[in-house]
């Protein structure tokens, strides 16, 4: 029991000590460390400043048919109104259909007749919700 003791006494001793010799000592003010900072654009934290943060806008929704979807990018293409659409899929995109369940990117295939309700940051196209028909 007094080896517990001692070690207790011993981390206190850190813990205190290591606490008022920081607190004492005036403090400059840093960079945040790299787990805060957030890249060009993204988040409402910290940028590095070469470039403006450009916020996601509402990007209405198209009506159309898969041309085609690369699983490894998480990217599709959408036919709709004679215009081919490059759209991102993220692990947040929201996927609807007729059937309850867990979809993925995986239930799309080539073809398949869909509704994307997208978001817009500068020239990229994100689905938020995805109705599979």
């Amino acid at each position: 029991m007094s080896r517990l003791a001692s070690f207790l006494a011993l981390l206190v001793g850190l813990l205190v000590g290591g606490h008022a010799a920081a607190s004492a000592a005036p403090r400059a003010h840093a960079a945040p460390p790299a787990a805060y900072v957030v890249a060009d654009g993204e988040g409402e934290g910290n940028d590095d400043g070469d470039r403006p943060h450009v916020r996601a806008k509402d990007a209405g929704s198209i009506d159309g048919e898969v041309v085609s979807v690369d699983y490894r990018t998480n990217r599709m293409s959408v036919r709709s109104g004679g215009q081919v659409y490059d759209v991102t899929v993220l692990p947040s995109t929201d996927f609807r259909g007729k059937t309850t369940g867990f979809r993925a990117i995986t239930d799309i295939k080539r073809g398949a007749h869909l509704t994307v309700m997208l978001s817009q940051r500068a020239k990229m196209l994100t689905a938020q919700i995805i109705y599979l028909q």
